[in-house]
């Protein structure tokens, strides 16, 4: 019980203050992209899935290791309301659990329906309106508008968008390092990442851990398909086309990430202005510690897993 206790604190406190530790990590060290990333998704992940565990550790609780049925385990739960009203944590614990679950599920339902809806939409639109060409050895879909933008369409029938207008203002080595920027996040499938940060938000607004992973991920893709177009292409040919791109209309839909997304200007400042960062063993002792800090609360639930199956079978043994 001790472990299940430990887990549940810190599930709230992850929940609760696992952005302070995460935004901390990122500015003492300047962590790249790519592990902030990482960081932010196991934390995410390990999160959702030590309250699934914990929920699941309270229902193996209260039906014990016996194999019931449905209607056993009903009427152990009523004779335990019964006996001593200590029923009714369960009963909300388990009513909790399922409109959690539903929620879920529902918010992923309508977000996969609308995004894989738009998908349809917007590839009919190319086939009416772009044409498929190959710039720098890359395959794109050309559109021929004056508007300069430049985004990427996630999906075996998408691709990297670029408009007549872009090409015109670009430079080829501004153009290379757009179509890098492009490709770096359908190769790197920010789309899932930043999905999943993004249905979590929707599905659990309550939970600061989500909402703050869902403010930062989007601009984490950009900066890492940034250093991506800057080692294809060059700083300053990715510094100039974001200025270039600066005032270009978003895709304005959920399922692009455009060249122009998050804030351009910050961008710019930090392939300029990169910082020192620290000692390369004092990054990884700090990346390690996080990753320790944030998946804290699946250890201690899986520790309280094996410790109710263990401790029994040991007893039974002795």
């Amino acid at each position: 019980m001790i472990w299940s206790f430990a887990a549940l604190c810190a599930v709230v406190a992850v929940g609760a203050r696992g952005p302070v530790v995460l935004r901390r990590a990122a500015r003492v060290c300047g962590s790249a992209p790519r592990t902030m990333l990482a960081l932010w998704v196991a934390a995410t992940a390990a999160w959702v899935l030590s309250c699934a565990a914990l929920l699941a550790l309270l229902a193996a609780e209260l039906l014990g290791p016996a194999v019931k049925g449905v209607l056993a385990a009903c009427i152990d739960v009523l004779q335990a309301l019964e006996r001593n009203h200590a029923g009714w944590g369960i009963g909300a614990g388990a009513a909790l659990a399922v409109v959690a679950l539903l929620r879920l599920l529902w918010t992923a339902a309508r977000q996969g329906r609308a995004g894989l809806s738009w998908r349809r939409t917007h590839h009919s639109g190319l086939l009416a309106r772009a044409q498929r060409r190959r710039l720098h050895d890359q395959p794109v879909w050309l559109l021929d508008t004056a508007a300069p933008d430049a985004y990427c369409v996630p999906g075996s029938r998408g691709g990297v968008v670029i408009t007549r207008g872009a090409l015109d203002m670009l430079t080829d080595a501004q153009a290379r390092a757009v179509l890098a920027h492009e490709q770096a996040h359908l190769r790197g499938r920010h789309h899932l990442i930043v999905g999943w940060v993004r249905l979590l938000d929707r599905a659990f607004p309550g939970v600061p851990l989500f909402r703050a992973a869902a403010q930062d991920v989007p601009v984490l893709v950009e900066w890492a398909a940034d250093d991506r177009a800057v080692r294809a292409a060059g700083m300053h040919p990715l510094v100039h086309a974001l200025g270039s791109l600066a005032q270009a209309a978003p895709a304005g839909a959920p399922q692009t990430l455009s060249i122009g997304g998050a804030c351009p200007v910050e961008r710019v400042r930090r392939q300029v202005r990169r910082p020192a960062g620290c000692r390369p063993w004092r990054g990884r002792v700090l990346v390690a510690a996080t990753s320790v800090a944030v998946t804290l609360p699946l250890v201690l639930t899986l520790t309280s897993a094996l410790a109710a199956v263990l401790i029994p079978h040991c007893q039974c043994a002795g």
